[in-house]
């Protein structure tokens, strides 16, 4: 009975987890740690979430039902998708809103091509007491090659990874095109169609609730920060009703909204929708930047955007104390290892000019110095020729090369390069 509703893949995962399982409570420490994770999950806060979610994945298999595109027989696939992908993905949805590619990743991971080759891999799989070797020797393997992949003295030992790993696909690869050809009339019915279907469509009717659950959990963060803010509850109900009100859909605003309280301190309502007002006439400004003449600077809402690397562009340009405005990136990491060496770049003035650009190197006993210089020269000198629209002096770059201390006048503006350990 077992063996018509699993495959043998799913036995040998399912026999490994149980033993897995079974270890994991045989030790108090690890057992009160299972209990932990146990407790976390069972908290109505999930649970409401988590029963929603069933809810609403229901009625759309109901519907699938009714226009064909589902039957009884997907019932294990699509507990697995709830399981293992629409589970996972709400533990996700505090971080869509900043990840402004997270469905569109989520789409292409769900409608590209390989998904048939997925499905494939799955349909045909090894006897069971093959499955049940492989499930530790993956992990083995992965693990040991996790751990020799980034060290030159252990070279031998990933060569022999890899070539295991070719040996294994190729008969992987083997058994699948074997088993293809012996089934390929079983592959052209309805029943393997929706099979191969049921996942996108899942999907596709997933994306909704999981946005809804992403501005719900996103507007309730907030909401808490507001509670350290402001005290007075009625004034709180009221900034909440207005924040819901005015921005809607609108995450980025609403979090640049309320980190603006520790700026401005509004305490009544007029004040409250005075800075509301503001931060909107700010986005309009965004929209449309004004036009800052050469003296005074540059367009920050331009600025910002100079530098080609993603990393390199600051998301908003925001008040930082007083009359100080500010935007600031992200790191531009120039390692792959932790060593923290990496580009930063600011752009900092008033609320309608610019008035200093700044690019900061950080290294951190770097392994290769001049490599660095010359990834950060490349940055510089595209800043340079952008900001001044002229050619970046030889003296400027020789200073970085030689890491050297440098101020000079160009024209208006005012070139500074700073060293600091």
């Amino acid at each position: 009975m077992l063996v018509e509703v699993f495959n043998t893949r799913e036995i040998a995962l399912g026999m490994w987890l149980i033993i897995g399982l079974v270890l994991m409570l045989c030790s108090k420490n690890l057992r009160d740690g299972l209990g932990g994770v146990l407790k976390s999950l069972f908290v109505w806060n999930l649970m409401s979430w988590l029963l929603a979610m069933a809810v609403y994945i229901s009625a759309f298999i109901y519907l699938f039902y009714r226009i064909g595109l589902w039957t009884p027989d997907l019932l294990k696939d699509t507990v697995f998708y709830v399981l293992f992908s629409a589970t996972v993905s709400m533990f996700k949805a505090n971080k869509i809103s900043e990840d402004k590619h997270f469905f569109l990743e989520m789409l292409k991971d769900n409608l590209k091509l390989g998904i048939l080759m997925e499905f494939l891999i799955g349909q045909y799989t090894f006897e069971w007491w093959i499955e049940l070797l492989i499930v530790p020797l993956a992990v083995l393997l992965a693990g040991m090659q996790a751990i020799a992949g980034n060290d030159t003295k252990y070279a031998a030992v990933n060569k022999l990874i890899n070539s295991i790993w070719m040996i294994t696909g190729a008969a992987v690869i083997y058994h699948l095109v074997n088993s293809v050809i012996q089934h390929f009339g079983d592959l052209l019915s309805k029943a393997v169609l929706r099979q191969i279907l049921l996942v996108p469509n899942l999907t596709l009717v997933f994306i909704p609730f999981l946005y809804i659950l992403s501005l719900r959990m996103v507007y309730e963060e907030q909401f808490i920060l507001l509670s350290f803010k402001l005290r007075d509850k009625k004034l709180l109900l009221f900034a909440k009703r207005q924040a819901l009100w005015k921005f809607n859909t609108d995450l980025h605003g609403l979090k640049r909204w309320v980190n603006r309280w520790n700026l401005l301190h509004p305490q009544t309502r007029e004040e409250i929708l005075a800075t509301i007002h503001a931060f909107k006439a700010q986005q309009q400004l965004e929209k449309v930047p004004p036009v800052v003449l050469q003296q005074q600077g540059w367009s920050p809402y331009i600025a910002k955007e100079w530098l080609p690397d993603e990393k390199l562009k600051p998301a908003f340009y925001d008040p930082v104390y007083e009359e100080k405005w500010s935007a600031r990136s992200g790191e531009l990491k120039l390692d792959k290892d932790w060593s923290g060496n990496g580009i930063k770049y600011s752009v900092i003035g008033t609320q309608l000019a610019a008035d200093q650009l700044e690019l900061r190197l950080a290294a951190y006993e770097p392994k290769n110095l001049q490599e660095l210089c010359t990834i950060f020269k490349d940055r510089v000198a595209s800043l340079y020729q952008i900001a001044t629209g002229t050619e970046t002096p030889l003296k400027l770059m020789n200073a970085i090369v030689n890491k050297k201390n440098l101020r000079f006048r160009q024209g208006i503006y005012f070139i500074t390069l700073e060293k600091s350990t």
